[in-house]
């Protein structure tokens, strides 16, 4: 039995819970959107505890569309990293830090970021060909042994059924992600969430090979294509909303390194970063689409200082996209098998100059190390890899199919 003074304690609790309750439901509805849409996605997942009406507003379109467009105007990126270091499929994990865009100052050319973890998946990276992009806060995780979208806010993982699929977009206008599979002759969409199946796409062009590089911009995808009867290359266009698809003529030296190749976005046109893969550059070409219709390209040669490779121990460097300030993000392909600092290299095409940023807490501490499985003799299977553009997002991931 409780004693009367803690039975009086618990009642003037429950009653100050309840009074906050009502006086946060008698708050006007623009004041209420007002207030929590300047709060963290995790902080609102648990107010939705609060009572039906906020769970109600958190969860309405209008509500995640307003959320998602003052989250937008911060610049952010994410990192994945594989552990690699089990070798049961349950211990194989993803994990994912979120950072802020350094914008950085013309004369600073090096600082500091400090990550947030955000969730951790049950799979791994395990060579260059997988991939991670981030489109209206959702991820889409390619990896060994299958294809996912996940919303790190929201903590959700969802694995798209369907065995093979090439590639992943998303449509801005009708806000759709659709999957495309290719197979010979045959091209298959699935728009995901919409309980359709795969349908086949018409007027299915000569049968070709396409690479896994890809890049989505402005609801158009593009991937580079071989043409096995004719051998000659080109830029497929699958225009996501329309699910048409048409091809781009492009330069040899574009597609010139397969599946090694990067694509990227620069300054909302598709680009190409051309350059050896397999030693240590110290400049690239640079070649843009300036006109799709056309098919017109430029090129420029960019060159950035040797002294960026004394601070990449695998000697790999990854070209992930760019910030809004248009400047080339480049990093680490993998984590070092040495404790030690992980940088980011921000380069500007029109001066040629680069700022380099340590990604503080990631890999440059033995604690860091064990309590991710980041060491031992698999260090060299820990890939990173980066969405450079991602916003929280208070979307939920819905089911495929």
């Amino acid at each position: 039995m409780k004693r009367k003074g803690r039975d009086n304690e618990d009642d003037n609790n429950e009653k100050d819970t309840n009074s906050s309750k009502l006086e946060l439901d008698s708050l006007p509805l623009d004041l209420k959107m007002a207030i929590l849409t300047r709060l963290p996605a995790k902080s609102l997942m648990k107010l939705r505890c609060v009572s039906k009406t906020w769970s109600s507003i958190i969860r309405s379109r209008g509500f995640i569309d307003t959320f998602f467009s003052n989250s937008s105007k911060q610049s952010r990126f994410l990192v994945a990293l594989s552990n690699g270091a089990f070798t049961e499929p349950e211990e194989k994990l993803t994990f994912f830090f979120t950072f802020s865009h350094d914008e950085g100052e013309k004369e600073q050319s090096s600082s500091s970021l400090v990550p947030s973890f955000e969730m951790a998946i049950p799979t791994t990276f395990s060579d260059y060909s997988h991939s991670l992009s981030s489109f209206h806060g959702i991820l889409v995780v390619k990896s060994d042994s299958c294809t996912m979208m996940c919303n790190p806010s929201m903590e959700q993982v969802v694995k798209i059924p369907g065995g093979l699929i090439n590639f992943v977009g998303y449509d801005p206008i009708d806000d759709q992600y659709k999957a495309l599979r290719i197979g010979y002759l045959e091209h298959k969409v699935l728009t995901l969430g919409c309980g359709q199946e795969w349908r086949a796409i018409e007027d299915t062009p000569l049968p070709y090979r396409p690479t896994s590089p890809n890049i989505c911009i402005n609801g158009f995808l593009y991937y580079a294509a071989f043409f096995t009867q004719t051998k000659d290359t080109a830029f497929a266009r699958f225009d996501v909303r329309s699910e048409k698809l048409s091809f781009i003529s492009t330069p040899k030296a574009v597609v010139q390194w397969g599946k090694e190749s990067v694509y990227l976005e620069y300054k909302g046109k598709l680009a190409s970063i051309v350059r050896n893969p397999y030693s240590r550059i110290s400049s690239f070409d640079l070649w843009i689409l300036e006109d799709a219709e056309k098919a017109e390209w430029s090129k420029q040669t960019c060159v950035f200082p040797s002294s960026v490779w004394d601070d990449v121990e695998c000697g790999e460097i990854s070209f992930p996209g760019t910030n809004k300030a248009g400047e080339i993000i480049m990093a680490p392909k993998k984590l070092s098998r040495n404790v030690r600092p992980f940088y980011i290299f921000y380069y500007n095409v029109e001066t040629q100059n680069v700022r380099r940023v340590r990604l503080l807490g990631i890999g440059d501490s033995e604690e860091f190390r064990r309590s991710y499985g980041f060491n031992g003799r698999y260090t060299d299977d820990c890939f990173a890899l980066i969405a450079h553009q991602h916003v929280e997002s208070l979307g939920f991931v819905k089911d495929p199919v």
